[in-house]
């Protein structure tokens, strides 16, 4: 065969893969996404969900695939609009995914500004819109009544400034059969890179500036009254551990866990959640500390193994899941969501020495369990 007819094959072969994806029937799925925390026009905090939905072909009820900029509720910067939550929103809806409510502040040069100078000086900012209020709660627990319907929580929607309202906080805690008790966990690669604040407040508690280098795990206790207040603090450093990364590990099989890692490096924000005797914990977070060092939580009443995904069912009333953990808020994907397969591929990519662990996370973790939550709601 011909040089020339080779590559006219390879050539139409890669036009044909490339086509597939474009061909392929799609799926109606009834979401509504909740984004109170979209400073700049980005959707971090969203775009990943909206990213695999896409992928697997799942449209609005008009077979529209979803917008980052415009298919959620909450904040959308190009218009400044604010918007809450009302039951209205809630019509023909199965699954209501309660992404982010940390809100948006005056920012005064913008948050990606904000975000570069944390470690480096003291930032006031005032709150501008954020948390849920007593209505919104109260149509989030009346959604969740329904047995029909699917109820999705992640951090932070728990904490401040929902914690403005503390009976809002109280009842979304109640809703998912969890209880938060201020908590907040975070590993940095260096900790020379945490926000001023920390150590501020490392400072106050401590007496001592916070002059602690190379990777370390930082838990802080926020106080419920005001922004930025922290009644507790710990620093742990690589001395004190015995594995690299906390580790997101599934505890039980289920059927929202298929195909989903049993093992995950998990880097960002993890909640404390303690009480869920009620609700069915699937997944831990294991923190890989020494015996010395988790003495130290115990001494807070944190164990070594904290509740990272909960599955609460109510007799008669729809499921609820919540991550414990900002799980959406992930790095983009290497590959667009129109590709074929790209989600399979960048899991294999995962693997690739040099891949941010964020990405092990993503594909290898995350993707499949969402995958799963929507095949429950699926009409």
């Amino acid at each position: 065969m011909k040089r020339r007819h080779i590559f006219s094959i390879l050539f139409l072969m890669i036009i044909v893969y490339f086509s597939i994806w474009f061909v392929m029937p799609t799926q109606v799925l009834p979401l509504l996404v909740v984004d109170k925390t979209v400073p700049e026009p980005n959707y971090r905090e969203h775009s990943a969900i909206f990213w695999l939905t896409k992928h697997w072909r799942m449209t609005n009820e008009n077979k529209i695939f979803r917008q980052y900029a415009s298919d959620y509720i909450g904040y959308h910067p190009k218009k400044s609009e604010k918007q809450l939550l009302t039951k209205d929103h809630l019509d023909g809806i199965n699954l209501l995914y309660l992404a982010d409510t940390y809100g948006i502040y005056d920012y005064e040069k913008g948050q990606i500004d904000y975000e570069l100078r944390l470690p480096y000086e003291q930032m006031d900012i005032d709150l501008i819109f954020g948390g849920f209020n007593p209505k919104e709660t109260h149509v989030i627990k009346d959604y969740a009544k329904n047995k029909d319907h699917l109820l999705i929580g992640e951090h932070n929607i728990l904490g401040y400034p929902t914690y403005l309202y503390p009976e809002s906080s109280e009842i979304i805690q109640e809703v998912f059969g969890i209880k938060y008790n201020g908590w907040l966990v975070r590993y940095y690669e260096q900790l020379e890179d945490v926000a001023f604040w920390v150590k501020v407040v490392y400072e106050r508690i401590y007496g001592k500036e916070l002059n602690l280098t190379g990777p370390g795990l930082v838990l802080v206790r926020e106080g419920n009254s005001r922004y930025g207040w922290i009644e507790d603090l710990v620093v742990f450093q690589d001395t004190d551990f015995k594995e690299q990364y906390p580790t997101l590990v599934i505890e039980k099989e289920h059927p929202l866990t298929k195909g989903a890692a049993k093992r995950i490096p998990y880097l960002y924000w993890i909640e404390i959640l303690d009480n869920v005797d009620a609700a069915d914990v699937l997944a831990y977070y294991e923190f890989p500390l020494t015996d010395q060092a988790a003495e130290k939580l115990k001494m807070r009443g944190i164990n070594n193994k904290v509740p990272a995904l909960v599955y609460y069912e109510v007799p008669e009333q729809g499921a609820r899941i919540y991550f414990g953990g900002d799980f959406a808020d992930q790095l983009p994907a290497f590959l667009p969501s129109w590709m074929t397969g790209s989600a399979k591929i960048q899991q294999l990519l995962s693997y690739i020495p040099g891949i941010p662990p964020q990405y092990h996370f993503y594909f290898r973790w995350f993707a499949p369990v969402l995958y799963n939550i929507t095949d429950l709601v699926m009409p």
